[in-house]
């Protein structure tokens, strides 16, 4: 199989080819740092995406508060972190990095406010 991808660890947004057929025998070309290797292996293998979006809130005039997660999770559990993140309602107040779920969808990873209200 071959992939291109836009390495998107430093500011130099190299094109990364991959040619593989497993991880141990994938042929990496086009970067121009090291820490392209390890992002074109992961995408390829195990892609992981930082989770953003809203949750209910109450007792304040908005209805929807910002949250992240502090770190990527895999990229086949973004819908199943959609459906979870709909279930929450918090009420304020809250404040900018208030940890809402400790350990998110069992990825080792917390899920966060992104505002304060």
């Amino acid at each position: 199989m071959k992939k291109t991808l836009i390495c998107t660890v430093c500011p130099n947004g190299c094109e990364i080819e991959v040619n593989y057929t497993t991880r141990e025998d994938a042929v990496i070309t086009g970067y121009t740092c090291k820490r392209g290797i390890p992002y074109a292996i992961d995408e390829c293998f195990e892609p992981k995406r930082t989770f953003t979006s809203s949750v209910k809130i109450t007792g304040t005039d908005r209805r929807m508060l910002p949250v992240r997660t502090t770190g990527p999770i895999p990229k086949e559990l973004l819908m199943k972190a959609a459906e979870a993140v709909a279930a929450i309602t918090l009420e304020v107040p809250v404040k900018c990095g208030d940890v809402i779920v400790e350990n998110f969808l069992d990825t080792d990873v917390k899920l966060v406010a992104a505002m304060s209200l």
